[in-house]
């Protein structure tokens, strides 16, 4: 774990290694409250984040449902007053596939998992939200496209966008029902807004718009049905996902033509 970490005023960074990859969570500290971006893997993983937090009112935000960004809840000082919020679709999968991957994951690995407690958000959202901190405001915007319930998160005080997994180094995981033309809109907003400063994505290097624009060639490319050369070496994790990328763009292609003709 590589933790403590400030890249702005208030702001801190925590990455996890999760075999062939990294996942990170963002600590925002303000002056009445402080919000958590993405739990991570394990209630282990939030162990620096308390003393930070203090006795600061506690939001937990949920960048999407996919078990790396929210199995470690349990491991915050959750109180009466903490509030849990993520995108509508986010909770609903808490019923869903939430559990039933910790289930399998705790079948496959006895006793790697039992600390785990699901926390599902108990406030949602469909389009957008705003946290107030004190001393700054977490915009929360739904960006679908790596899942249904992605989001991205704005701190306009200091130019930060967090990204979960909507844009990442090399490039992002891209599921087979994926909306492209809607995830590059939303990503191309983003890309010209001159107030974003510094980009943070949960995987790979924190910079700046570039890794958008690294992310929406590779999007555009998909989308088109374009080759796509992609940046060697490339670890297992990100090369399988790269050829899976390639085959679900090519079967959307296929289907958009034939919907053209029938």
């Amino acid at each position: 774990m590589n933790t403590d970490r400030t890249i702005a005023d208030g702001v801190f960074v925590t990455d996890v290694a999760l075999g062939d990859y990294d996942v990170r969570s963002v600590l925002l500290v303000g002056d009445t409250r402080a919000v958590v971006w993405d739990t991570l893997s394990h209630p282990r993983d939030m162990s620096e984040w308390p003393p930070l937090i203090g006795s600061r009112e506690l939001v937990v935000v949920y960048s999407h449902a996919d078990w790396d960004h929210i199995w470690g809840t349990a491991g915050l000082p959750l109180g009466r007053t903490t509030i849990v919020t993520g995108h509508r679709a986010c909770q609903a999968r808490f019923t869903a596939d939430v559990p039933r991957t910790l289930r399998e994951r705790q079948q496959a690995e006895p006793g790697g998992w039992d600390e785990v407690v699901l926390i599902a958000p108990d406030t949602v959202f469909d389009l957008e939200t705003m946290v107030d901190l004190g001393s700054m405001t977490l915009e929360l915007h739904h960006l679908p496209g790596h899942t249904a319930d992605t989001i991205v998160g704005f701190v306009p005080e200091r130019g930060l966008l967090l990204m979960g997994d909507t844009a990442e180094t090399p490039f992002p995981v891209v599921p087979a029902d994926s909306p492209l033309g809607a995830w590059i809109g939303g990503l191309e907003r983003w890309e010209r807004d001159p107030r974003v400063r510094t980009v943070v994505p949960a995987h790979g290097p924190i910079g700046g718009v570039e890794i958008l624009q690294q992310n929406l060639r590779y999007l555009r490319a998909l989308l088109e049905g374009r080759p796509l050369s992609v940046a060697e070496p490339l670890t297992d994790f990100y090369r399988k996902t790269h050829e899976t990328n390639q085959r679900w763009a090519a079967a959307g292609a296929r289907l958009a033509c034939t919907r053209q003709t029938t």
